[in-house]
This record gives structure tokens, C-alpha cells and sequence, in this order.
């Protein structure tokens, strides 16, 4: 059977294919009886994909071409499909898939799935398969992997990726024209060479002895010439071990495995260690959030573990078993979930608990200190649109990836090195504070999975304090040609008291996120320590010379400074209604501010008064505009 490449056909083409009419088929494609088009060809008329054309023939009962794509042109399989090779294929970096080779109906049919944890191309691990064939069978061979599936998702998704080998070789490329001597070149007229004459080629090339990409299919498709079902895999169960126990029984139902990949055995471990450090007594508000959420993943694991284990042409291989709740932790939280909430209490417990957890030593697999870590930010989120004097006194790890330049040299001077004896100095034994700044404020999960802590304390010089006892971590930059990286505890509260007339807002001249700082001269005149200039509410991004996302943060931070706003000067808000608008028609200019900060080039340095007599402007400019509308 000769396979066709997939191409794009439009209706006439369709019918062509079909053999039908295209009278017929325009009238089906009217009461919309024809497949959705996979796209719109230059004059804008939908075309469908071969495979989407040969699927519906079969689909509905009609004659499939003869050259039609794997697998709508095979037979369906009148038996199970004998396993002509089954194990593990070799990849790069000392990686390895699970591969299966089943003769379907005389031709190779190859499942593949890669092993969890191998950060390996599906294109690597199709190549691999297709080698493990003898060359005379790989013309013809197909190649199919399962999506992983995501236990957050409406369930199993029946779908398997194919790669196809062609049935017949691509032709050699033509032989490069032999070289005359020198003597008859200059009597010939002048030609092109043959590889200048032909057309380009767009995108990636496929080698010749591998297999190209043909989409998705079915797996009752697959399941039809295979004459058995295949084996879908939740996200995180296809270990070796696992695996190996799934090919070796060969059954079409899911294995009972323990749950090591939804959500629910981090957040009941959460919950158990709090009830062990008697949170629900010392912290009730604190206990009753993470009883709801606990409560909340039970339910949604709950609904996502009972989702079928069978379908049509496919089956789960391994399936974590349901949660379970110890009996004491269930009835407790119950209790704390249905407890009415008392804001200044969680304000409150929200101090305690954050001091508490940034002193606890990091332990990768300490339930206790993910415990306390998924309270604060669960009181945070509750807090902070009521409360956020009181939410927003922690600060964010900023990255400064080029820090180099006066300002820098100015804040630097200010700094002070930790000692080993004080409390977060010691990279060795880190405070969960001193690790969240060097790994940027990552998950537990993360640090752990991805060795962050790891590879930033290779690159870790010093550590400091700033005056106002923020960490601070100078690390080597790790790319030839940039200047050293900060990452600083940024403040995200409002500006300090003592910002005068005199302070200027100052950046360094750089080429990505910059460190903002208010510098202020002191009474005698000599400068005061620069203070990180806060985005309040909200993290900081801060470039600038462009117009572009983060300098409408760098805008945003400086508004909410001067206002006093939490929420002021949103994006979709003030710079999209004033800062990025010509003059109206009333003559009055676009933003002062806005100005300043996208044209500015090299370092930045902007008058504090100035910038709060623009952003006093803007806001007045903003109230006009919304009266004109009126």
C-alpha cells in the first residue's frame, strides 16, 4: 500500500478525493456534515487535511482511497496483533524509552513512551524506535506515542501522535556538476550552480532515515488494525518500574498504583504536619484556609481519579488509587473549614506565621515548612484586597542579571556582609528566607526537583544586608561579557517616609531588568543610602528606553507610589488610556511620565517632583477624559 503525504485539499479537492460530487459536497458542507477545516488557504476557503479527509470516509462508512494515510486505508484487524519486540531503545544523554513493535498486518506498528524525568523529544524518541527496525522493514513503519495525561484535565484523552516512514526513499540529491578546468570556464557562458537554482527550503529538514510527523490519531484507530487496545499513561506513572509491570501482564485494565502525581499526598501531608504542630490551636484562621484547600484537592483529585479506565480502542495502564483521609485529620478539618474567617485576627496570625517560617531551616521534604509557606500565601490572597498595609510587608526576590554601574556602586557601598553566625549567612545550612532568595522565590517542589538551591550556591559569591536588613546575594553572572547578578529582597509596600524634593529616581544604564532606587542627599549633602523604589502591591519588572510591558510596570510602580494607591494604574487602565495615546483633540499631552521613561536612553534619572507633579497631571488628564465621555 502506498502511503500519501499529507497536504491541504480544498472542497473540489475534497470531492475529488471522496469521489463525490462537488455539488454533494458543497450541500454537506452547508449543513455542516463534513469534518471542521483545519485551516484557510491564501484566498481565505477552508481546507481539510488528508488524514481529516480520509478519517471521515471511514468514519462514515465510505470507500477510502487506496493511497489513503495510516492508518484509515488498513484492514480492520481480524486478531490481536502478534508483538514482534518489546524493551527499552537507547537516547541521548544515557536516556531510554519504552518500545513496543507489533506486526500489523505485516507491517511494523511501534508504540513508544518515554520514560518521567528524561527531558527527551518525541522526534528523538520516534527516530530511535524506527532504528530498532531492520532497514528493510522501516519503509512503511509508523510510529505512535500517547499524550501524558494531566490529572487537573476532564479526563483521558484518547489521542496518540504519529510519525511516518515513507514508503518509498526520498530521491538522492543530485550530484554536484563536476568542476572544468579553468581554461573552458572562460569560454562558457557564466551559470548558476545547481543547488543556487533550486527553491529554499522552509523550515526544519527531515533526514532521510527518519521518520517525518503526521499529527494525531485516534486510538480506537490504532486499537482497529491492532486489534487490541493501547495504553494511555497519567503524567508521572511512566517510571521503568511501572512500565515493565504493565508490558509484562498485558492486561487491558489499570494497574492499582500509590498516587505520587496529583495534588493530594503534598496537601495532606500539609495538613497532617499542622495538625502535629498544633497550628489548628496556636494559628485557627491559618488552620481553617488550609482545611478548606486541602478539602478542595480531595474533591478534585477525588473527580479526577474516577474518571473511566477504558474507552474505546484504549485503556489506563496504571492508575493512582483514590485519596484517603486519616480519620482525625478528616473530622478536624471539617470543623476548621466551616469556621467563619475573622480578618484582623488573620492579619494578625499572618505576622507570627511569616517570621516563624522564614527562620525554619530548609528541609527539602519538611511537610511542616510547605505547610506554613501555603498558609501565608493562602492569608495573603484572602488579605489582600481588604488588608494590604498588612500583606504586602514581605518582600519578592528581584533579579538584577547585569548589575553593574553608579548606581549599583552607590548601593553596594551601603551593604553589609553577613557573618556565618548570623541567623541566614550560612548557605551550607539555609533558613527557608535565605533560600527562597537565591532560588527567586521557587516552589518547595521546584528547589527540590531542579536542584535550584544547588546551582545557585556554585555561583554564589557573598551575602549581605541592606539598611534595612533586606538579603542580599551577589552571584557571578555565569555569561562571558555581563556584569554580576543580585537577587535583593524588593519591597513591596509603599515608599519609605523621607523621599524630599531633592531625591532623584536613578537606574543604571542596562540591556535587561534594572535596579530602581531612590536617591535622596542628606542634610549635609552627602548621599543617603539608595532604597529600592517599591511597585506597590505587585511585583517589579523595571526596564526602560522602550515602550513595552515592563517599563509600564517601571510607570505603574511610580503612580502607585505617589498616590498611595494599591491598585492604581493597572496596564489596561492608565497606560493603554493615556500613556500610549497621541494628544486629544483638546491639545492635551500624553503622559509626561511615560514619556520620560520610553525615550529615556542610557541611565535614568528622574526628579522625584517631577515625576509627582506628572503623575498628579495624568490622573487629572484621566478624570478628563472619562468626564468628556460622559
Amino acid at each position: 500500500m502506498t502511503v500519501t503525504r499529507s497536504r491541504s485539499h480544498t472542497l473540489a479537492q475534497f470531492a475529488r478525493r471522496a469521489r463525490m460530487s462537488a455539488q454533494r459536497l458543497r450541500v454537506l458542507h452547508g449543513e455542516r456534515r463534513l469534518p471542521a477545516p483545519d485551516g484557510v488557504d491564501p484566498d481565505g476557503a477552508d481546507v481539510w487535511a488528508t488524514a481529516t479527509i480520509d478519517r471521515w470516509l471511514r468514519a462514515t462508512g465510505r470507500t477510502v482511497p487506496d493511497d489513503a494515510v495510516w492508518p484509515f486505508g488498513w484492514p480492520d484487524a481480524t486478531e490481536p496483533a502478534e508483538v514482534i519486540w518489546s524493551g527499552d531503545v537507547d537516547l541521548p544523554r544515557g536516556h531510554t524509552a519504552a518500545v513496543t513493535i507489533f506486526d500489523g498486518a505485516g507491517q511494523p506498528v511501534i508504540y513508544a513512551v518515554g520514560y518521567v524525568g528524561q527531558d527527551v523529544g518525541r522526534d528523538t524518541i520516534a527516530e530511535a524506535a524506527i532504528a530498532r527496525l531492520d532497514p528493510d522493514r522501516r519503509p512503511g513503519a509508523v510510529v505512535v506515542q500517547p499524550f501524558l495525561l494531566d490529572p487537573d484535565s476532564d479526563g483521558p484523552y484518547p489521542h496518540l501522535e504519529l510519525w511516518r516512514m515513507p514508503e518509498q526513499p526520498d530521491p538522492a540529491p543530485e550530484p554536484a556538476p563536476a568542476v572544468l578546468p579553468a581554461m573552458l570556464r572562460r569560454f562558457l557562458p557564466k551559470r548558476e550552480p545547481v543547488a543556487a537554482m533550486r527553491q529554499p527550503v522552509i523550515g526544519r529538514q527531515r533526514r532521510p532515515d527518519a521518520p517525518e510527523y503526521a499529527g494525531s490519531v485516534f486510538a480506537s484507530e490504532v486499537a482497529r488494525v491492532l486489534g487490541r487496545p493501547v495504553p494511555l499513561w497519567w503524567g508521572g506513572t511512566t517510571t521503568p518500574e511501572i512500565v515493565r509491570t504493565v508490558r509484562l501482564l498485558d492486561q487491558a485494565r489499570p494497574l492499582s498504583i500509590p498516587d505520587t502525581i496529583t495534588e493530594w499526598p503534598a496537601a495532606i501531608a500539609r495538613l497532617t504536619a499542622a495538625l502535629e504542630h498544633s497550628v489548628h490551636t496556636t494559628y485557627p484562621q491559618t488552620f481553617a484556609l488550609l482545611a478548606r484547600e486541602t478539602r478542595a484537592a480531595h474533591r478534585a483529585v477525588t473527580t479526577a481519579l474516577t474518571h473511566p479506565g477504558t474507552g474505546d480502542g484504549w485503556y489506563l495502564a496504571a492508575a493512582p488509587q483514590p485519596p484517603t483521609w486519616p480519620a482525625v485529620a478528616e473530622q478536624r478539618a471539617a470543623v476548621a473549614a466551616g469556621r467563619e474567617l475573622d480578618p484582623e485576627a488573620a492579619a494578625d496570625e499572618l505576622d507570627r506565621l511569616a517570621q516563624v517560617e522564614a527562620n525554619l531551616p530548609w528541609r527539602p521534604d519538611d511537610p511542616y515548612g510547605d505547610a506554613l509557606r501555603q498558609a501565608i500565601l493562602l492569608l495573603r490572597g484572602w488579605l489582600a484586597a481588604t488588608h494590604p498595609e498588612r500583606v504586602f510587608t514581605f518582600p519578592v526576590t528581584y533579579s538584577w542579571p547585569d548589575a553593574h554601574g553608579p548606581i549599583h556602586d552607590e548601593y553596594r557601598r551601603h551593604l553589609i556582609r553577613l557573618a556565618p553566625t548570623d541567623a541566614h549567612g550560612d548557605p551550607d545550612c539555609p533558613t527557608r528566607r535565605l533560600v527562597r532568595l537565591l532560588t527567586e522565590d521557587a516552589s518547595d517542589a521546584a528547589i527540590a526537583h531542579h536542584q535550584m538551591l544547588d546551582r545557585a550556591c556554585e555561583r554564589l559569591v557573598d551575602l549581605y544586608r541592606d539598611p534595612q536588613g533586606r538579603l542580599v546575594a551577589h552571584l557571578t553572572a555565569g555569561v562571558p561579557g555581563i556584569a554580576d547578578h543580585l537577587l535583593i529582597e524588593w519591597p513591596t509596600s509603599m515608599p519609605p517616609a523621607g523621599w524630599t524634593a531633592q531625591t532623584v529616581i536613578a537606574a543604571d544604564e542596562t540591556y535587561s531588568g534594572t535596579g530602581l532606587f531612590a536617591v535622596t542627599p542628606g542634610p549635609d549633602g552627602t548621599l543617603l543610602a539608595p532604597q529600592p523604589v517599591p511597585n506597590p502591591g505587585d511585583e517589579p519588572r523595571y526596564t526602560f528606553g522602550y515602550d513595552g510591558n515592563s517599563p509600564a510596570v517601571l510607570y505603574q510602580a511610580l503612580v502607585r507610589c505617589v498616590l498611595g494607591d494599591w491598585a492604581a494604574a493597572t496596564q489596561e487602565s492608565w497606560v493603554q488610556q493615556l500613556s500610549t495615546r497621541p494628544d486629544d483633540d483638546q491639545g492635551r499631552p500624553h503622559s509626561r511620565l511615560w514619556q520620560q521613561i520610553v525615550t529615556s536612553k542610557g541611565a535614568l534619572r528622574l526628579s522625584w517632583a517631577d515625576v509627582q507633579q506628572w503623575v498628579h497631571d495624568d490622573q487629572e488628564s484621566l478624570s478628563f477624559r472619562h468626564q468628556g465621555r460622559r
